[in-house]
């Protein structure tokens, strides 16, 4: 087999040697981290906003998480002494051909 090599194919010169420092190279360095810096400040802006908003939403459902645990647990109780009572205030007051009782929901 011929090692085939595509004369049209351009490879980049890689230099081994750094750069001479200079005014104009130490002021593109200076940018290029002042850039940087304002990125990352802008981002973690944002990131400190989000947390803020999330902890504000978890504060709103832990609270309305508890309440509906105590609804839940209020429901669960037994209902029974009131039920008596509210049917015995109607059979005293209505007549004794029938008897009624209410059921609250």
């Amino acid at each position: 087999m011929k090692n085939i090599r595509n004369r049209g194919l351009i490879r980049a010169k890689v230099s081994t040697m750094p750069r001479n420092k200079s005014d104009a190279s130490s002021q593109l360095e200076l940018y290029k981290m002042v850039t940087e810096k304002q990125r990352i400040q802008r981002e973690l802006y944002g990131i400190k906003e989000r947390m803020f908003v999330l902890q504000q939403r978890l504060d709103v459902l832990n609270h309305q998480i508890e309440e509906t645990e105590k609804t839940i647990h209020k429901l669960r109780q037994p209902h029974s002494t009131t039920v008596q009572n509210i049917s015995q205030k109607k059979e005293t007051s209505e007549p004794h051909n029938y008897h009624t009782f209410e059921i609250e929901y």
